[in-house]
């Protein structure tokens, strides 16, 4: 009989995990009861060391920095959100009456408030992401608007994550309401898979190989890249709204560094792929191919498929992500709605920027984003 992978194996019941091979799940526990394991490092997200990170909270009195009588944390049942260290997370909801009309008034005037108090640190953290870059590394800043939900695992809004999976029906009302009322029109749509890699010798270090894919199947990498490097996080929970939003600003790194003997060892890797739509993440390898001699190993792999909106300053990436963790043998799928205001990205990154300027183009883009945050009740599906 022929080996069949664990994340292909067919089980009665459909909301058990997939089976994991005791090779990974002796490396699972070890990941459980080791900090700092190889696992932990390769998924860890990065900051630089003069990051910025924010969280408001925006309601009818308008903004707080704390949780206020209004609202409440609400723990979630769904058994597909991410539980950290065994605890499901919750999500804080409304729980007063308020009146529509008035709350439609003074809307804009709360989102200017927001505007006001995100202005001094933006600017900042561009000063300080331009001067990383001019250090000599070879990075591309960009300034994105995400929406989803803050997951809390506490009862502060310090242990929390901002998880940018959102429902089907607010792909539907994106597509069908909100890319003709403000102008988009399609620029591409694309389908790609990302296979992340890692080498032993350097644990810290994650190579995401964006590839395509040829006619016989197997993969064409047309790019190498870096984990993202975060300078600005700022978190908006939205307790009116059935969405909250992330406006971040990260720099994609590209690699330099790499030798043809190095990239070569990783071509081989992606060689061995195989695109297989039945199993988690798309992406298949023969047994024991999922990693080569020269130390470097498979240990996420990500099927995309994303449509590209853009009007005058705005680009909108609207995508759907099936993702399998080599590691551990897990997998995801997530639908993800992303803004990247581009004229502002540009404008910022200018010398001597006029921060009236900026203020000016940031309570614009807020109204939009508003907008975005305008949709049916939040389910988890």
């Amino acid at each position: 009989m022929s080996y069949i992978p664990p994340h292909k194996r067919h089980s009665k019941d459909p909301d058990r995990p997939y089976p994991v091979p005791d090779s990974l799940a002796t490396k699972f526990k070890k990941n459980l009861h080791f900090n700092g394991s190889y696992s932990d490092k390769r998924d860890r997200v990065l900051y630089s060391g003069d990051s910025i990170t924010k969280w408001f909270l925006i309601g009818s009195n308008g903004i707080e920095d704390e949780i206020p009588p209004s609202a409440k944390l609400v723990p979630l049942s769904s058994d597909s959100v991410l539980c950290k260290k065994g605890k499901k997370p919750s999500i804080l909801m409304n729980i007063s009456d308020h009146n529509e009309r008035e709350e439609e008034e003074e809307e804009r005037t709360r989102w200017l408030l927001i505007a006001e108090k995100v202005q001094e640190d933006l600017v900042l953290a561009y000063e300080r992401a331009k001067t990383a870059m001019d250090g000599g590394n070879q990075h591309v800043l960009r300034l994105v608007a995400s929406f989803g939900k803050n997951f809390f695992y506490g009862q502060t809004p310090s242990n929390k994550i901002f998880s940018t999976d959102v429902p089907t029906s607010y792909l539907h009302h994106i597509k069908s309401q909100l890319v003709p009322r403000h102008g988009f029109c399609i620029d591409l749509e694309k389908e790609r898979y990302t296979v992340k890699v890692s080498h032993y010798t350097r644990p810290n270090e994650t190579i995401s190989c964006k590839c395509t894919v040829k006619e016989d199947g197997r993969l064409s990498l047309y790019k190498i890249e870096l984990k993202l490097v975060r300078h600005l996080v700022v978190d908006v929970s939205c307790i009116d709204k059935n969405l909250d939003m992330r406006l971040m600003l990260a720099a994609k790194r590209k690699i330099t560094s790499l030798t043809e003997k190095e990239i070569s060892d990783i071509k081989g890797l992606l060689d061995s792929a195989r695109v297989d739509p039945n199993v988690k993440g798309g992406l298949r390898w023969p047994f024991g191919k999922s990693s080569s001699g020269n130390g470097y190993s498979v240990f996420e792999s990500c099927h995309v498929k994303a449509t590209v909106y853009k009007n005058k300053t705005l680009r909108l990436r609207v995508r759907e992500t099936d993702r399998f963790n080599e590691s551990i043998g897990t997998g995801e799928v997530k639908r993800e709605v992303m803004l990247m205001l581009k004229d502002m990205n540009t404008k910022l990154q200018e010398q001597n920027i006029d921060r009236g300027c900026v203020l000016e183009m940031l309570r614009d883009v807020l109204g939009t984003l508003c907008d975005f945050l305008r949709c049916e009740a939040y389910h988890l599906t």
